[in-house]
């Protein structure tokens, strides 16, 4: 793979993570009680802009695995996905999973969490840990339950992919569109996703082809997403598919950036950012909401994804440097 094109997937990797802070702040507002103009602005970045992190991801993965050639090698695939991300997702939650265990036997919190691991029920914690019929605990973890998901099928999909790719499309769509995979992929969008960044490595697409349109991808993009919020669309199903065509064209306008080189510079912190985020932001809420709620809530909706982002970027550092076995467990080898 060419050094820039490299440079730019983990520059865009770790802003759609970013973009994912910004997407799970508390507290979440549906669309339709937008009221504010303030509520109109996050609402663009969390029910608009930002919709666009898990497509995009997704795609940049399905790509990766396809440009690797690992599909086909399906048990070397299960290996690696699963040291990768089957085991981040299991250690990023368990301790979460015993905070929430101890605090319903003892009754140390009055808080209503989502799981109900006291009694236990085998099937609620397998829940709380992998997300198997529903969202785990460390909640945005889910994307990596359905990526382990949609991994596994990668081999089936290059069958498809070197034989009859378009229809294969097709065929991914309708299983999309009527949602026949069922609780195989709980966010079912990314089968149609994680194919058409296997598409784009087999078909060997040219990924820069559409940066000559960059300005006005990006402005359909801004217009779209005004219009979804504007008007309130719940179904944003559109938007997601159609949002990596807009979203990779529109970086290459930042390609020559200090923010650009920023995001490239500490991108080997995206996969930390990722796992931790969740609780950080609702540490983060708690302290905000019980010490420091006179204080107006669009300061710490500004402030609360810079410090998460700062804090995570030393905690990696940190726990990469003095601790690299343990650091590479959890991180999936990364």
């Amino acid at each position: 793979m060419k050094s820039e094109l490299s440079k730019r997937i983990w520059a865009t990797r770790y802003f759609m993570v970013i973009g994912i802070i910004v997407l799970h702040l508390p507290e979440y507002q549906p669309l339709r009680e937008v009221e504010t103009a303030f509520e109109y602005v996050k609402a663009f970045f969390s029910h608009g802009i930002f919709r666009a992190t898990v497509p995009v991801l997704t795609v940049i993965s399905g790509y990766l695995v396809f440009r690797s050639r690992l599909y086909l090698t399906p048990l070397n695939l299960v290996q690696k996905k699963a040291k990768s991300v089957l085991i981040p997702l299991l250690l990023w939650n368990l301790p979460l999973v015993f905070i929430i265990y101890l605090s319903q036997k003892h009754n140390l919190l009055s808080h209503n969490f989502s799981a109900q691991l006291y009694p236990i029920e085998p099937i609620n914690w397998i829940d709380a840990l992998t997300g198997l019929f529903s969202s785990p605990v460390n909640y945005p973890l889910n994307f990596l339950r359905d990526l382990f998901a949609v991994s596994l099928l990668a081999p089936l999909f290059g069958f498809v992919l070197n034989r009859a790719p378009y229809l294969g499309l097709a065929l991914i769509s309708g299983i999309y569109f009527f949602n026949l995979d069922g609780d195989i992929v709980l966010r079912n969008s990314m089968l149609v996703s994680f194919y058409i960044g296997g598409l784009a490595a087999i078909k060997n697409w040219d990924l820069t082809a559409l940066d000559k349109y960059a300005v006005w991808l990006a402005t359909a993009f801004v217009a779209l997403c005004l219009f979804v919020v504007t008007y309130k669309i719940e179904n944003r199903e559109l938007l997601r598919l159609v949002s990596p065509f807009m979203v990779w064209p529109a970086l290459s306008l930042i390609q020559h950036s200090k923010v650009y080189e920023y995001l490239y510079k500490y991108s080997h912190c995206s996969f930390f950012t990722f796992l931790a985020h969740g609780p950080l932001i609702l540490l983060f809420w708690f302290v905000y909401t019980h010490f420091f709620s006179t204080i107006a809530y669009p300061i710490y909706w500004l402030l609360t994804p810079i410090t998460t982002v700062v804090v995570c970027i030393l905690m990696a550092t940190y726990f990469k440097k003095h601790f690299p076995k343990s650091a590479s467990l959890v991180l999936g080898g990364r």
